[in-house]
């Protein structure tokens, strides 16, 4: 895949990222397990204590060298391993890039590895050859619970499914895993700190004990936005998913869900008396919280806040705006911003959404202008040797810039421009996706050529954020449809594109 533009800062950034995600791909290759945080080793251990973070031998079997499953690196660069947070937040760059395998592999090791007795949770982070990475499961009984990251796991199921058409994703074990965790896993967990139960999962304490949120900075909530989010997008799209495997019955009764959740969350649970702000997690005690709070371990909020919109949770209008502004400002500001360069890998997609690419385009500047700083976590090297910087530029650019998607199991390939004034244009060429091999060129922000290079027939839903009763295919004139999305409306049209041909779309207000 190729990344062109006028706008030479932008296309060095995506040459930039594409190579780096090369140097965290650990297909085909033999090397160290258990390993991380500046040379330590981690071991297996009858209870977690302070010594199995010092350094150990490394001659023990858990240790020795391993062949390596088709991956790549999904955390800090100082661990042998991938994390499910990071992990799901790559694999749709991944995808674009072409490590197809990869993805397949890393989820179902994942999936493969939960069970009954550990509640079902998959474990939080794995070696490179698929096992256990010892430094988050010293055992079986004491082990990182973040809750948020199983539903965010089930939702990456259905995504790549509809990204890929791979089959492979509807096995039994994913569509156990999913409806595990989208039925008594839930419920399990709903009423272990309130005893009123209203269908949301409660985190108890630390990520050891079972925590709410992605939120790590010093205060533990029983209920968290993001963790609300992430359930309501995977009942969301997996209804989507048996809706298109004709379940039509069972994809019915989690759209309800769904939709049940969103509306609870809009009108009751984030509702604050005295501010039109979003609550974003509540206490054990009841209490809400809505403002940013800054702690000696970081920014409380941040993270939460990024993920509800990201998700499509909170209702778009006015509230919902000024939650965007809120994001924003206080990202920008010095006494509320994070450190961590991994926080603002998620703004991009905050803004993207909701047509906002100037807000978008500010934060991948912003990462692209500090690839070379150190890391906060200082024994992984620089912020670009972070894995997860590279890979979410290059999905930022291709979902949000150009406004890229695919159902590849129906055969449609979705596109709707959002450019900032600084990318007048954007050609990605040889973008393989789900079967289909596409050259698409965004010659300004009304004006979409695509390219099917695929051996085989595609529908291409070209969309564009204008108020335009007519588009032009080719020259020839025809009337559009349009459709409000995520609270913004857009003028779009359907077209059969055969192999080797090569349309053109204008919008003309």
């Amino acid at each position: 895949m190729k990344i062109t533009s006028s706008n030479s800062y932008f296309e060095n950034l995506m040459s930039w990222a594409q190579k780096k995600t090369h140097q965290f791909v650990m297909t085909g290759l033999n090397g160290p397990v258990n390993k991380g945080d500046d040379n330590k080793w981690y071991g297996p251990a009858e209870r977690f204590s302070d010594k199995s973070r010092k350094r150990q031998s490394p001659d023990k079997p858990w240790a020795q060298p391993k062949p390596y499953i088709p991956s790549y690196w999904a955390g800090y660069y100082d661990r042998t391993a991938f994390y499910i947070r990071d992990f799901v937040h790559q694999a749709p760059g991944a995808e674009f890039l072409g490590y197809h395998e990869e993805n397949y592999q890393m989820l179902k090791s994942f999936v493969s590895l939960a069970d009954k007795k550990y509640g079902w949770y998959a474990p939080w982070s794995l070696n490179f050859d698929g096992s256990i990475y010892y430094m988050d499961t010293p055992n079986n009984r004491r082990f990182v619970r973040e809750l948020i990251s199983q539903y965010e796991l089930a939702e990456t199921i259905c995504v790549l499914y509809f990204m890929t058409g791979d089959e492979r994703y509807l096995a039994s074990d994913f569509q156990n895993y999913i409806e595990h965790i989208l039925n008594d896993f839930t419920k399990s967990r709903d009423g272990v700190v309130f005893t009123e139960k209203n269908g949301i999962p409660e985190g108890v304490g630390n990520i050891w004990k079972g925590s709410a949120s992605y939120n790590e900075s010093g205060l533990f909530f029983a209920e968290t936005g993001d963790c609300i989010a992430a359930m309501y997008r995977a009942l969301d799209v997996y209804a989507n998913l048996l809706k298109e495997t004709g379940k039509y019955d069972e994809a019915n009764g989690y759209f309800n869900r769904a939709a049940s959740l969103k509306n609870y969350f809009n009108n009751e649970w984030s509702i604050v008396p005295e501010s039109q702000d979003f609550a974003f997690a509540i206490d054990k005690n009841g209490k809400k919280y809505h403002k940013w709070l800054k702690t000696v371990k970081g920014i409380v909020g941040a993270e939460t806040c990024f993920i509800m919109p990201i998700k499509l949770l909170t209702e778009p209008g006015e509230r919902n705006e000024l939650l965007l502004e809120e994001i924003d400002r206080r990202a920008k500001d010095k006494n509320t911003c994070m450190k961590n360069i991994e926080s603002y890998a998620y703004l991009p997609q905050v803004f993207f959404p909701y047509n906002q690419p100037e807000r978008a385009w500010y934060w991948m500047k912003y990462i692209g202008d500090r690839l070379d700083s150190t890391h906060v976590h200082a024994s992984q090297g620089t912020n670009g040797d972070y894995p997860e910087i590279s890979f979410t530029l290059i999905s930022s650019a291709l979902q949000g810039l150009l406004g890229l998607s695919a159902n590849s199991v129906s055969g449609i390939v979705y596109t709707c421009p959002c450019l900032p004034r600084e990318i007048p244009d954007i050609t990605a060429e040889n973008i393989k996706i789900g079967g289909f091999l596409l050259n698409i060129t965004v010659v300004n922000k009304n004006t979409v050529c695509l390219t099917n290079c695929s051996e085989k027939a595609l529908i291409w839903n070209c969309a564009f954020y204008e108020n335009a009763s007519k588009l032009y295919i080719n020259g020839l004139e025809i009337k559009c449809n349009q459709k409000i999305t995520n609270g913004v409306l857009r003028s779009f049209t359907e077209i059969r594109i055969n192999q080797n041909m090569t349309v053109t779309v204008v919008c003309k207000q």
